[in-house]
């Protein structure tokens, strides 16, 4: 390697003259003449677009079915990386940025240069880096510093690999970020280790109904992420394979489809079967001899053994079980009837990460619907004969949330029952718990929550044996955490944990026609019964009026004027109690409604807010937001 500056070398390149050989890494020289060759300026960079938030979740969602595969390797680099000041990365096949997360101290760096969620990093938009040049060489890529194209990239090292799925089709990238003199070959072997797991996940999920082939050199490592893998159909047909096997065959993607197992060992499927099982035997290819074992479908063969395999194209999701396609249609009944004008798919998505073991964050303003949306979560998941417990942080003093959260031993403090508690998390134990109001849990008892959701251990005030549980998490807030992040009253290793993938219930006065909703609500509540439904009038006011204390300020209204009515009643203006009549029905002052209830209750703030449905602390707090003051 040459003995110049970067900075020279950069200034020879851009000059047009000769470099020393092997000046830099020939990947980034090659990158930096493709760039170059593109009319890129290494000075300018043409003004950064970004995917607006519903994009963004349409690309998200896209991508959820690997993704999903993918994010216990994702999290378990992210904590391996986060204390050295790092980030990582995930993006499309296109190089748009998914998902991000890592040290507070660098997202602020990060976010300087554009590396953020729905920012596009295609080699030929953004120069030579790391996942736009991964994505170009189609493996795995380290550029530091001064080797990015873009001179404002200097402050970046990065190193990415790509992700393929058994048939090689890119799903995306998967990349590490940090400061040049913190990101070395250590991150890369993390990132590149990363990706080997992600794709032995992504080919168990697709090979599951055929044969598989696995071998070699050293048979302590037929069991371990290294090792070569094949998959072949009933025929004894390639249908799926991983770069570990294609680089010791000195074969490409091509094959598949192409090759048979007797041309690969000399014997048939059955031949070799029959004189080994699934055992371990040799296999000699190209004049290597490797240690391999054919191991049978591990899910009963469908259309001849290859109709789960994942065929389509790159966009093609990897097929679900026909139990997760039940699991379809039921979220679709339950969100017609208990999620109240949810986005589409929303219930569904968070299903899918919650048998995944993912964390689901659930975000929106108070009164929404949360914890109605996390039941009809609890009822539709494979754990809905286990317990949900939910834990309202906001609710509990703060002396006894820990106690209540995970339990205590005889003794533990002054007026502790003899015989103990178990607390919630074991209470949660084969189920769910739901963290409701999340954003208020006391930093002390932040630490303690992340130590269990990484080790899944609790352990009771008091002492005593720690007791594993088998828990998944719900939480929820109004909260913006990035802000009580970046204010110091939310750890951020709490917040990386959690937010793998938010959900945002919309305010009810966005989820469509909110007299339809107010429709269902009644017939919930027995309406049909008693034959009391709204008039037109009524369902005009429920229209246009902001709800300002959201679906619970509906669904407080209407129970009340159920209780009201008498049997046959047709519900109209006229029926709403005098702090709702006459007052201007529009979304656009909803802080001017606030104010209005409050000077017809005297100044009274505790009473406009139960006549509203909402707390007093919500009450305040839109207030403040629509700039009055009490």
């Amino acid at each position: 390697m040459s003995t110049l500056p970067l900075a020279e070398i950069r200034r020879r390149f851009f000059d047009g003259g000769e470099l020393p050989e092997n000046s830099v890494p020939q990947p980034i020289l090659h990158s930096w003449r493709r760039c170059l060759g593109l009319g890129l300026s290494a000075a300018r960079l043409r003004p950064p677009e970004r995917l607006d938030s519903q994009r963004l979740t349409l690309r998200q969602q896209d991508n959820a079915d690997w993704l999903q595969l993918a994010r216990p390797a994702i999290d378990a680099l992210f904590d391996s990386v986060v204390d050295e000041g790092h980030v990582v990365i995930v993006a499309d096949r296109d190089g748009v940025i998914l998902n991000q997360m890592g040290h507070p101290a660098f997202l602020d760096r990060a976010e300087r240069v554009a590396l953020l969620p729905g920012m596009d990093w295609r080699e030929d938009v953004r120069g030579t880096n790391a996942i736009g040049t991964a994505l170009v060489t189609g493996g795995a890529v380290r550029v530091r510093g001064s080797e990015h194209y873009l001179e404002r990239n200097r402050q970046l090292s990065c190193t990415a690999s790509t992700i393929v799925d058994p048939q090689g089709q890119m799903l995306g990238v998967l990349d590490v970020s940090g400061l040049p003199r913190k990101l070395g070959e250590a991150q890369q072997l993390q990132v590149v280790t990363a990706v080997r797991h992600i794709e032995q996940r992504l080919f168990d999920e697709h090979t599951r109904s055929v044969h598989e082939l696995r071998f070699a050199p050293d048979p302590a490592t037929l069991a371990t992420p290294r090792c070569a893998r094949l998959a072949f159909d009933d025929d004894g047909v390639l249908r799926a394979a991983n770069r570990a096997a294609l680089a010791l065959l000195g074969l490409d993607w091509h094959c598949l489809g192409q090759t048979r197992f007797a041309g690969l060992s000399g014997l048939s499927m059955e031949h070799w079967l029959s004189r080994h099982g699934s055992g371990i035997a040799s296999l000699r290819h190209g004049g290597q001899l490797y240690s391999a074992s054919l191991l049978p479908p591990r899910q009963a063969a469908v259309n001849h053994g290859t109709a789960l395999l994942h065929t389509g194209s790159p966009a093609t999701s990897p097929r679900r079980p026909a139990a997760a396609t039940r699991h379809d249609s039921a979220s679709d009944k339950v969100g017609r009837k208990h999620d109240l004008a949810l986005p589409p798919g929303m219930l569904d998505t968070a299903r899918r990460l919650l048998e995944a073991d993912i964390p689901v964050l659930v975000l929106g303003e108070t009164g929404a619907g949360k914890e109605r949306f996390v039941q009809a979560l609890h009822r539709i998941s494979s754990r809905a004969a286990a317990p949900l417990v939910a834990v309202n942080c906001a609710a509990i003093p703060e002396g006894l949330i820990e106690s209540e959260l995970f339990g205590y031993e005889e003794g533990a403090f002054t007026g502790a029952r003899r015989q103990g508690a178990k607390g919630r998390l074991r209470e949660a134990d084969g189920g769910v718990l739901f963290l409701d109001e999340i954003g208020d849990m006391p930093m002390s008892l932040q630490a303690r929550l992340l130590r269990v959701l990484q080790e899944r251990l609790v352990v009771p005030l008091g002492g005593g044996a720690g007791q594993k549980v088998d828990v998944r998490i719900v939480a929820a807030t109004h909260r913006q955490l990035e802000q009580e992040v970046a204010a110091g009253r939310f750890r951020a290793d709490l917040y990386y944990r959690l937010c793998h993938y938010p959900l945002t219930l919309p305010p009810l006065r966005e989820r469509g026609d909110v007299a339809q909703i107010a429709a269902n609500l009644l017939l919930q509540h027995g309406s049909a019964g008693r034959g009391i439904t709204l008039s037109p009038a009524l369902a005009d006011f429920i229209r246009r009026y902001p709800w300002p204390g959201n679906l619970r300020q509906l669904d407080n209204l209407l129970r009340t004027l159920l209780a009201l009515a008498d049997d046959g009643t047709v519900l109209t203006p006229d029926h709403l109690p005098a702090s709702l009549r006459g007052q201007e029905a529009s979304p656009r002052h909803t802080a001017g409604t606030l104010h209005g209830v409050l000077q017809q209750h005297g100044g009274n703030a505790s009473a406009a807010a139960r006549a509203l449905g909402i707390s007093r602390s919500t009450f305040y707090r839109r207030l403040r937001e629509g700039g009055h003051t009490v």
